[in-house]
C-alpha cells in the first residue's frame, strides 16, 4: 500500500452523521505528515458506519489562504 499524508479536517458524513475524522491525501510529501486541508488538492475519506466516499476537490485555487469553500464535495460509496 501506497505512503500518504493524514489531513487535519473533521466533519459529519453527510449520510449517516458518523464523525470523520481520518482524512488522507496524496498530494503532499507522502511521508505520513499530518497536513491542514488547505495544503492539498484533494483529500478524502470513508464512512466507517455507513460505507459513504467523501472526497474533497480543490475547485480553483485563488491567491489566498483556502477555506473548505474553495473544494468540490463528491460522495460515492467506499469499495473497502
Amino acid at each position: 500500500m501506497g505512503m500518504y499524508d493524514d489531513i487535519k479536517f473533521e466533519m459529519k458524513c453527510p449520510k449517516c452523521k458518523t464523525k470523520l475524522n481520518n482524512f488522507q491525501s496524496k498530494d503532499g510529501a507522502c511521508m505520513m505528515d499530518v497536513l491542514d486541508f488547505w495544503e492539498v488538492n484533494n483529500f478524502y475519506d470513508s464512512c466507517p458506519e455507513c460505507s459513504s466516499w467523501i472526497e474533497f476537490n480543490v475547485k480553483r485555487r485563488p491567491n489566498r489562504k483556502l477555506t473548505i469553500k474553495d473544494y468540490k464535495e463528491e460522495e460515492g460509496i467506499s469499495v473497502y
